[in-house]
């Protein structure tokens, strides 16, 4: 149960650890960061206490509650002592899987039977390294994005022999440290945001190399349209508020046929193809509620607003 979970353990001080070990510090939680030499962990405490320092600056946190998240912290080599007094482990070592098959191999066998143990990987699946784990039902994967101590979103996602318990504790803990979890039922490499990622990055460096535009205005041009929404809305909530679902059966269809599969149809098995076109044939949106769509499309337009203002700001005159 989640109250059962009292003190953490971050196996890896590098870039992503040490911004992992402050989000459970930050809410409470006694936290254990552990490397394999005294090098890693000293680069560790200077990254945390530059992160923190930053959020004094920024005004997120006092110098009082910066100190307090500094002193739950502590660092060791011995990555037994960590083990055996850790309720919740995450590993974020290298992104090799021998390396991880051995660690999480390791930590089965001295973390106590209720440790739940977690993997940040950002691309491997558990049956990647995990596979030979007996405590098959408390491993997990938590991918985070960095930095990670920023960053709100957090990738949940379960191996094949994970439970349901273990499943909803993790996502339960990730909203306990103001994190927000996405669940993800099944194994898949990359997981979810990053082979999204992956797609707009692929077909960026394309349309660079094809001459079709400098990169600086491919940056520039992702910053100040869609990217520039995507603070508020994601590919479902832009279709609701731009109104395609409300559209007449026939640009529905051709909106399903041509920028939805038409560039990667091929790489689209033909069962998936016809999913999602029945999906935008139904004619309703995927997250709002069609008879609130005015006040939806306000709200978004005062969001945008707010960020635009962050951003781009602009004085109109009268």
């Amino acid at each position: 149960m989640l109250q059962d979970i009292n003190k953490v353990g971050v196996v890896g001080a590098g870039a992503m650890g040490f911004g992992i070990a402050i989000n459970f510090a930050l809410w409470g939680y006694p936290t254990t960061i552990t490397d394999i030499n005294d090098k890693a962990l000293h680069r560790s405490m200077r990254n945390i206490e530059s992160a923190l320092n930053i959020f004094v600056d920024e005004g997120l946190i006092i110098r009082k509650k910066a100190d307090e998240v500094n002193h739950r912290i502590t660092f060791t080599t011995d990555l037994s002592e960590m083990a055996a007094n850790s309720d919740f482990i995450t590993e974020a070592i290298t992104e090799r899987p021998e390396d991880k098959r051995e660690l999480f191999n390791k930590l089965d066998n001295l973390c106590p039977p209720h440790t739940i143990i977690a993997s940040n990987t950002s691309f491997q699946v558990l049956s990647d390294f995990a596979s030979d784990v007996k405590r098959q039902r408390k491993i997990i994967i938590t991918h985070y994005f960095i930095p990670p101590h920023i960053v709100p979103g957090v990738e949940v996602a379960k191996g094949p022999g994970t439970s349901d318990e273990t499943f909803n504790i993790t996502c339960e803990l990730m909203k306990k440290i103001r994190k927000v979890p996405i669940r993800i039922a099944k194994e898949l490499p990359g997981n979810l945001m990053n082979r999204i990622q992956n797609a707009m990055r692929r077909e960026a460096y394309l349309l660079w190399a094809a001459g079709y535009a400098t990169a600086e205005d491919i940056e520039m041009g992702i910053r100040t349209t869609f990217g520039f929404r995507m603070a508020n809305e994601g590919p479902m909530m832009h279709y609701d508020l731009s109104g395609v679902w409300k559209y007449s059966q026939d640009i529905r269809d051709h909106y399903a046929e041509k920028y939805i599969l038409g560039l990667g149809q091929s790489e689209i098995s033909a069962e998936i193809a016809e999913k999602i076109k029945r999906r935008m044939a139904e004619g309703k949106p995927w997250i709002i509620d069609p008879n609130n769509y005015d006040e939806a499309k306000e709200k978004m337009d005062r969001a945008y607003i707010k960020c635009l203002k962050c951003r781009f700001p602009l004085k109109i005159d009268s």
